[in-house]
């Protein structure tokens, strides 16, 4: 039997071990790190000798900014640019920083299809970056570049309404919104972005625009590419050219789509329950004034305790909206631009001087067993009364900031005709009813209070302003269902279609639960068919009603943003 020869040193060379030999393999580079290795040392890679005709050779001058120009006779669709964003950038999976859209019109004789390639326009005035309370967004005074800074987002997503275009993009997984940045890191060093450096056509390059020609042009036209939004908003700088003539008839792919947004259920029972503490606040502070102190006196510490306590569950709520709430606490950064900002700040006063309002009402009970210091003072009517105006004036304005966050997007269906409307119908509606809840509930505990004279009065008033208020919003609501006729595909048509067709099973119960709990209900109290005691279902059905259409108000508006595809 033959066997094989032993392994000594001259089987690998004079001198030489197995280890040796190993070692040196080791050493060989694969073609990614012998390209990184060639970066170390300053050897350009083969496309360098293109960089020079696809980005400027020098920095912006004062009042100029970089901006990506795209050659839309060259764009053929092909996404390389979308594959090499996702890949250079390390991108999620579900995650796209530039989209490819398409624009189709003509004529049957010369039908006109366009391909569109689009990311971050980094606006002149960026509405992403003025809408941020944490300004989690930086546009950079020499290149004008827009970029988020991951580590400043709390994960608010207000950025997300605000823009226009639909260039941020909220990434669940790290509780933040990420966004393109022309690849800023590449230009410092004068290498192209990914998506120039892509292209097959050479359609993307970035060039520098004068900002100041750049804002007087978008308020004199109001044309940015035909199916974009109106670009006097942000005055975004990304340049499309074309040598040809376009149709005016040009409509985006996904023209015609019409599909329920995110329905942002934090901010429904945020908005519906801050509301209704601010309005049980406001409600109380006039009874006060105008009816027995003993009857109030005896129905305010049940009910201010409750309109408390509603109110904090609503703060609360509201985090949960957040990616990272414990980050929350620098929303104030932004006040001097964002709404959001100014809401945040005025309802946590708010919520300051409702505690210590509703706290007042206890004092005296709480003084039996422990002595407070300046407890006598604190719940003097004088004080009180002080206390609750600070509480209405500063709900009312946390109010009003919760409407001009709406409005400030710039969204048809939150137009402040009704973000105003609806915002202010729930507070006039759920603040009596809140009142109604806790007087009758108290007073089936405590029949002497439903005995006192003033008693029924007051669950008259209330129920008549619930019913007023209550009839007049619903009625405004129906009216959304004229813009059926419309013969424009508008947005308002778009909203209309969906709360009756793919959202029709939260608009019949939304104003199913109106019409019982803010009509019929306290209408059969008022005539005397039904005991006040029936008045404690008002609160629950109309907080139900204000519940669906507030989730309506999330999920039937209609973004505007670039041209999409047919399937996007």
């Amino acid at each position: 039997m033959n066997s094989s020869p032993p392994l000594t040193d001259d089987s690998y060379g004079p001198g030489r071990t197995l280890i040796d030999d190993l070692l040196d393999e080791q050493q060989l580079l694969t073609p990614v790190a012998t390209f990184s290795r060639k970066h170390e040392r300053q050897t350009l890679p083969a496309q360098a000798k293109y960089y020079s005709d696809l980005i400027p050779l020098s920095s912006p001058a004062p009042g100029e900014q970089y901006a990506f120009a795209v050659d839309l006779d060259a764009c053929t669709g092909c996404k390389a640019c979308v594959t090499a964003c996702h890949n250079l950038n390390g991108l999620d999976d579900d995650e796209t920083w530039r989209d490819v859209g398409v624009l189709f019109g003509g004529t049957v004789l010369e039908p006109v299809q366009q391909t569109i390639t689009t990311a971050c326009h980094h606006c002149v005035d960026p509405a992403c970056m003025n809408g941020c309370p944490v300004k989690a967004y930086d546009k950079n005074p020499v290149t004008g570049i827009v970029r988020h800074l991951d580590d400043q987002c709390i994960g608010c997503q207000y950025c997300i309404w605000k823009c226009p275009y639909d260039v941020p993009k909220y990434s669940k997984k790290r509780g933040i919104v990420r966004k393109c940045d022309m690849c800023s890191s590449r230009l410092a060093v004068g290498e192209a972005p990914a998506c120039v450096q892509a292209c097959p056509n050479e359609a993307i390059t970035i060039t520098l625009v004068n900002q100041e020609e750049i804002a007087d042009r978008w308020k004199q036209q109001k044309s940015f590419l035909p199916g974009s939004p109106n670009p006097d908003y942000t005055l975004p700088t990304t340049q499309y050219r074309t040598r040809k003539t376009l149709p005016d008839n040009l409509r985006p792919g996904d023209f015609f789509k019409n599909k329920p947004e995110h329905a942002h259920l934090p901010l429904v029972v945020m908005l519906v329950l801050t509301q209704l503490s601010v309005g049980a606040f406001c409600t109380a502070t006039i009874l006060r004034l105008f009816f027995p102190p003993e009857l109030l006196r005896e129905l305010m510490p049940f009910d201010s305790m409750v309109a408390l306590l509603l109110g904090f569950l609503a703060l609360g709520a509201s985090t949960m909206h957040l990616g990272r709430p414990f980050e929350a606490w620098r929303s104030f950064v932004g006040l001097r631009t964002s709404w959001l900002s100014r809401e945040i700040i005025v309802f946590g006063l708010f919520a300051m001087l409702a505690l210590v309002y509703a706290g007042s009402f206890w004092l005296p009970a709480l003084s039996r067993f422990v002595s407070l210091p300046f407890g006598r003072e604190l719940s003097s009517g004088l004080l009180q009364n002080a206390f609750g105006i600070g509480v209405a004036v500063t709900g009312s304005a946390g109010v009003f900031s919760s409407m001009m966050i709406y409005r400030d997007t710039r969204r048809t269906f939150w137009r402040m005709k009704f973000a105003a409307l609806k915002f202010t119908g729930t507070t006039l509606i759920l603040g009596p009813a809140t009142i109604l809840f806790t007087m009758t509930l108290q007073s089936t505990l405590s029949p002497a209070i439903a005995a006192e004279p003033a008693f029924r009065q007051v669950v008259s008033l209330l129920c008549g302003l619930v019913v007023a208020v209550m009839t007049a919003k619903l009625l405004w609501e129906l009216k959304v269902f004229t813009h059926l006729n419309d013969h424009e595909w508008t947005d308002m048509k778009r909203t209309a279609l969906l709360m009756a067709g793919v959202l029709k099973r939260v608009t019949v119960p939304r104003f199913v639960c109106g019409a019982i709990g803010g009509i019929a209900l306290p209408v059969l109290v008022i005539i005397g068919l039904l005991p006040p005691a029936f008045a404690t279902g008002i609160l629950p059905l109309s907080v139900l009603g204000e519940l669906f259409e507030r989730y309506l108000f999330f999920t039937a508006v209609i973004p505007p943003k670039m041209p999409g595809g047919i399937a996007s």
